[in-house]
């Protein structure tokens, strides 16, 4: 998932950097020129945009000098723009992940062995904190995705806590998801029991999941599909007609660096099919083949625009 916290591009700013890679790629026409000052004097806040990405550009200026190729030099400009709001690029990882009891980078995922004889697998970029005591297990997820297999002790309840909610197991197996603001829990074995501060628990049984967030509270207990939502722990990411623009914020938990869109109507394209987290190369070249889109991937930068 990508981090929209603070340090992060704008979205119009973003565009504006996309359109300064392709103006600097070596591949560009007097067309893509035009093109360019059209849609910065289109309003105000495009021009705004197009001059604070163009000042991110002018002032890497130096690091430029003498590089014979033009495209490695747009790459380089915009990988260290990038760099300079790390927490919108996921280069640097999450700060909340340093000091947590247990963290993955990106792209790893491992077990965790719990005293209690629990398990917990460990998505990409996913970290928490063990707090346990004589009367609870208490697993705090910070960030990302977990997938808990329970060992029973009626004596000792075993706790996830998620963005302001509680995830109790009923001897269980379970997958629980963080999404910036929106936690979704998914049950594999059994039963959990999911509650929020000063709000009706639900319980939710095996196949069933639900989703809650401080903002709109416990959703409706449904049906999921939850060999699709586990998928991760085989390496794969499982799509059903989603928007790209989600598809690839999944997929950008696997690979250090940000992808940018030239179009945000892109976005909503949609994606099915089954891909491998441990090779987005072949993703990439998929969404080619079956979108209307074409990838220019840099370094700690994929570019998605039109097709021509």
């Amino acid at each position: 998932m990508t981090d929209q916290g603070a340090g992060s591009l704008d979205p119009l700013t973003e565009e504006a950097l996309a359109w300064l890679v392709r103006l600097h790629s070596g591949e560009e026409t007097e067309q893509d020129w035009q093109l360019y000052h059209d849609w910065k004097a289109a309003s105000g806040e495009q021009r705004a945009a197009a001059e604070r990405a163009e000042a991110m550009w002018s002032r890497l200026g130096p690091a430029l000098a003498g590089k014979k190729s033009r495209k490695i030099s747009g790459a380089l400009v915009l990988m260290v723009a990038l760099l300079g709001t790390a927490a919108y690029s996921g280069v640097l990882g999450r700060s909340n992940q340093w000091l947590a009891d247990e963290a993955t980078g990106i792209g790893e995922r491992r077990t965790v062995h719990l005293a209690d004889g629990s398990a917990v697998v460990l998505d990409s970029v996913t970290s928490f904190d063990v707090e346990f005591s004589n009367n609870e297990r208490r697993i705090k997820l910070r960030d990302g995705q977990i997938y808990v297999t329970v060992a029973p002790n009626p004596e000792r309840p075993f706790v996830v806590e998620a963005q302001g909610g509680d995830v109790q197991a009923l001897g269980t197996a379970f997958n629980v998801r963080i999404d910036e603001a929106e936690v979704s829990v998914a049950v594999t074995e059994h039963a959990v029991r999911v509650g929020m501060m000063n709000a009706q628990s639900v319980d939710v049984s095996v196949g069933y999941g639900v989703d809650y967030s401080r903002a709109d509270g416990l959703g409706q207990v449904a049906a999921v599909d939850t060999a699709s939502i586990t998928a991760w722990q085989r390496g794969e990411l499982v799509f059903d007609n989603r928007p790209l623009g989600d598809v690839l914020e999944d997929m950008e938990r696997y690979e250090r660096g940000a992808v940018i869109f030239t179009d945000a109507e892109l976005k909503q394209l949609p994606v099915t099919g089954v891909f491998s987290t441990d090779d987005l190369g072949a993703f990439f070249d998929a969404l080619e083949h079956a979108l209307p889109v074409r990838v220019t991937r840099l370094p700690l930068v994929t570019v998605i625009s039109r097709a021509e």
